[in-house]
């Protein structure tokens, strides 16, 4: 097949061949004299004539190329998209930890398939599409899915504000294939979980902090927990099942505590058990800013909050947000008290975190060391051209000396 040619300006190669799949306008020497539509394969051409793949067209925006292939493929069809899932796939299940059947099985430009997230659930498959190229292209990437795992049920979760910027409404949730009539259940470091795939949050679970849910796990044993924004208790569960004493859950909504009980309950823990599990109901904020909070004194503090800067123009405010509530927080622990806090932030960098945290703790009047760092799981693997796929960072933190 031919497409529409785009060539580059000299020198404005080497991003695209060390990996990188963003072309800029700025980047681009000559533009098709017709201008595709929004979402359109294009071929992309070097200054020297180099054919270096296929991308697709966003019409009028910044980011005017996303690329697809490098390869030489002279087509995005229903088997190109199964090919690449199932190498995306075979190289993620061998690095997933033992007894977890919950992954990401496509992170959109860090997997090379731009603006399309594919999770798994067992038998359930989870879809988003962000960009006009592949909402093009959904028809082949619902047949590659059915094709490649052959699921129970295909949903598409594409309810996302960042349709939006690419001229694109948001879409309800929508079964796309087979039925799903109640939360899913699958695996996660051998400890069972429901996802709400149709009307959770992201596409019904938080896949990408696995590794600190196990971290947490690791380090409750004998400890009073509060599990702050707790969603539907991941990080508790873990906690549990490490040998806590006693889990908090907050979360302001209803549904998701409902299925915090059911997440404990399915690993054999009684969440009615004022003794071992509070779940509370309120605003975390407001909640936090109280003088006492039920369950208190806590060794172990989990604060995991959603994104406070969408933008870069929220991040100042955003960073003075996680100082107050990380502040908040490290104050409510004593000496060999554990803080374990996140950021899904991506204007917020790593420094930015690091440096938001010192700040808290010097307010808090705690000297603290740091016990570990991450960031997201293996499944979200950082593509080293492409560092806007980071956005996760989680530091754990001990507190060594309290000075009044």
């Amino acid at each position: 097949m031919t497409y529409p040619t785009v060539t580059l300006a000299a020198g404005r190669d080497t991003p695209v061949r060390a990996g990188h799949p963003w072309i800029f306008s700025k980047a681009i020497e000559k533009e098709p004299k017709t201008s595709p539509e929004n979402g359109a394969l294009v071929q992309v051409m070097s200054a020297k004539g180099d054919s270096l793949g296929l991308g697709t067209w966003g019409a009028g925006a910044s980011i005017r190329v996303r690329m697809l292939t490098t390869n030489g493929a002279a087509i995005i069809d229903k088997d190109w998209f199964v090919s690449k899932i199932e190498e995306i796939d075979a190289w993620k299940k061998a690095h997933l930890p033992a007894d977890t059947d919950g992954y990401r099985v496509v992170y959109a430009e860090s997997d090379g398939i731009p603006g399309l997230i594919v999770d798994k659930y067992a038998d359930v498959v989870v879809f988003q599409i962000h960009t006009a190229g592949m909402d093009r292209l959904r028809t082949e990437i619902v047949e590659a899915i059915k094709s490649v795992f052959k699921p129970r049920a295909i949903v598409e979760r594409s309810d996302i504000e960042s349709r939006l910027r690419d001229g694109l409404q948001m879409i309800e949730p929508v079964v796309r294939d087979g039925e799903i009539d109640k939360p899913v259940e699958f695996k996660e470091h051998g400890l069972t979980f429901l996802a709400d795939v149709v009307g959770g949050q992201k596409t019904g679970f938080f896949l990408d902090q696995r590794e600190a849910r196990h971290l947490v796990g690791t380090l409750s044993k004998d400890k009073h927990v509060l599990n702050l924004f707790g969603y539907t208790g991941g990080f508790s569960v873990h906690a549990a099942k490490g040998g806590a004493n006693l889990v908090t859950t907050v979360d302001l909504s209803e549904p998701a505590l409902e299925l915090a009980q059911q997440n404990l309950k399915a690993n054999g823990f009684d969440p009615e058990d004022e003794s071992q599990f509070l779940l509370l109901e309120a605003d975390v904020m407001d909640l936090i800013r109280q003088r006492e909070i039920a369950g208190a004194p806590y060794d172990l503090i989990v604060c995991d909050p959603p994104a406070f800067a969408k933008t870069g123009t929220q991040s100042e405010n955003a960073i003075e947000a996680y100082t107050k509530l990380n502040m908040e927080c490290l104050m409510r622990l004593g000496v060999g008290g554990i803080l374990v806090t996140s950021s899904c932030s991506g204007r917020v960098t790593s420094d930015d975190f690091r440096s938001m945290l010192r700040i808290a703790a010097g307010r808090a009047g705690r000297d603290v060391r740091l016990i570990a760092e991450l960031g997201h799981g293996i499944d979200h693997a950082e593509r080293i051209a492409f560092p806007e796929g980071r956005y996760l960072k989680t530091l754990a933190v001990e507190v060594t000396n309290i000075i009044k």
